[in-house]
């Protein structure tokens, strides 16, 4: 999975550098393991925060994970932690101050 999001956004900004590319990770919490969780939330992190276009092309602009119980729909709070830039509470600021520093507010199409 790691390797197909480092593959995408490379494909992404190789071919649209100003392109913001952002990923949402979404697991049923009793699927990952602990080992699996501290690995992934690692992984993820290193593949997230590309601020200009000279960053590297394998790089997100914004990633988030998302842990969350099926047998109650409650996300899991504690993972990633609190200062982890894949907090999905901070996905859309993520993406809003890359769009923002790219098109410097403007529209797309102007």
């Amino acid at each position: 999975m790691i390797n197909d999001l480092a593959t995408e956004a490379t494909t992404v900004h190789t071919r649209f550098p100003f392109a913001v590319v952002a990923f949402i990770v979404a697991c049923p919490e009793p699927a990952v393991g602990n080992y699996q969780r501290r690995s992934m939330i690692g992984t993820l992190e290193r593949l997230t925060g590309r601020e200009g276009i000279d960053d590297p092309p394998h790089l997100a602009e914004a990633n988030s994970l998302v842990l969350w119980n099926p047998a109650n729909g409650r996300i899991d709070n504690q993972n990633p932690a609190p200062n982890s830039p894949l907090r999905i509470e901070k996905f859309s600021q993520f993406v809003e101050k890359a769009y923002v520093n790219r098109y410097k507010g403007l529209p797309p199409h102007v």
